[in-house]
């Protein structure tokens, strides 16, 4: 029977040292007998999160930004971002009835969008376009999440696996929530975006979830179309800010992009504007479209094709991280 004092803890030695880069020296040298030679646990769990808890400052919002550990984004080349900006008109064309009613509603929601924000496609004011990105990025949060559940449920329900899906859904999810972090990071959210955000909330996710239940390529396919209208409006948003005499111009052109955004992207020096920001929100976002569209395609029991890519990912984490945890070993080594 597994007990808490005699478990190898060799994976938690790892994120106990990735934990030392946000600590004081103080905690580290606390937490040093337990954790520093990754060998095997001799301290109540309960009293070593209670001294930890005591001992750690708050994390940094720019540190916890960086997704090595957790639901790890996509870190997007200078060759990549082209290629997703080279498919801003991409659509999918209706097909099947299903199709056709699916995307009638999405043209119908962004027209109304539309209305309600203010947003025109010239030269379009920088205080309509600040609120509709909240407002957007707070709702595309939605269905990913949603969906990972219905499937996280679905297989305890059946006793079977779920064929890689959840943790795709889990990333979008966790990706659109980020796009509205940073966002939030550039401009206020004012009593009207608020009410705009719980509106769209708690009238949208019982359609999804409703239209999910029943047709779940369905689902996919309304938010494939939601995904492409994100990519034609940062496209739009990234072609005035490049353009000089519009608003979006004089507003955001040389403005700096957070720390929050510099390190969930891993932007690099030169390539770290508000501008460079938006380039990544929109690759993102065409990634989306191309996932759902994906999925609307696909059998309740087919293989997730994007299993390899989160490996991929996950790899390059890793090789970004070693070097550091390497680092910080060797500096509490010549501590000792």
């Amino acid at each position: 029977m597994f007990h808490a004092a005699i478990r190898p803890h060799r994976i938690l030695c790892a994120y106990s040292t990735r934990l030392g880069k946000y600590t004081h020296n103080a905690t580290l040298t606390q937490i040093a007998p337990t954790v520093a030679h990754c060998g095997y646990f001799s301290t109540n769990v309960t009293d070593r999160v209670a001294a930890t808890s005591a001992t750690t400052d708050k994390f940094k919002e720019e540190d916890i930004a960086d997704h090595s550990w957790r639901q790890q984004n996509h870190i997007w080349t200078k060759y990549e971002l082209a290629e997703k900006m080279a498919t801003k008109e991409q659509k999918h064309v209706p097909v099947t009835v299903s199709d056709k009613v699916m995307s009638g509603i999405m043209r119908t929601l962004y027209r109304t969008f539309n209305a309600v924000t203010g947003y025109r496609e010239v030269n379009p004011p920088t205080r309509a376009i600040e609120w509709r990105l909240i407002v957007l990025e707070s709702f595309a949060g939605v269905p990913g999440f949603m969906v990972a559940a219905f499937r996280h449920f679905h297989s305890l329900r059946t006793l079977q696996r779920d064929h890689g899906a959840i943790f795709t859904l889990l990333e979008e999810a966790e990706n659109e929530r980020m796009h509205l972090m940073v966002c939030l990071k550039m401009f206020e959210a004012g009593f009207v975006t608020r009410a705009l955000v719980i509106t769209a909330q708690v009238t949208m996710t019982p359609f999804l979830a409703l239209t999910y239940a029943i047709s779940p390529g369905a689902m996919h396919r309304f938010v494939g179309y939601l995904e492409e209208t994100a990519v034609h409006t940062y496209a739009n948003i990234i072609e005035h800010v490049d353009t000089p005499g519009t608003h979006l111009h004089k507003s955001w052109s040389t403005l700096d992009a957070p720390d929050v955004a510099k390190n969930y992207w891993r932007l690099e020096p030169g390539a770290d504007k508000w501008r460079d920001v938006l380039c990544h929100i929109l690759a993102d976002e065409a990634h989306h479209r191309d996932v759902n569209h994906t999925y609307a395609s696909l059998g309740p029991e087919d293989e997730n094709p994007f299993i390899e890519e989160h490996k991929r990912d996950f790899d390059a984490a890793v090789a970004r991280r070693v070097p550091d945890l390497l680092k910080m070993n060797s500096e509490r080594s010549l501590k000792k």
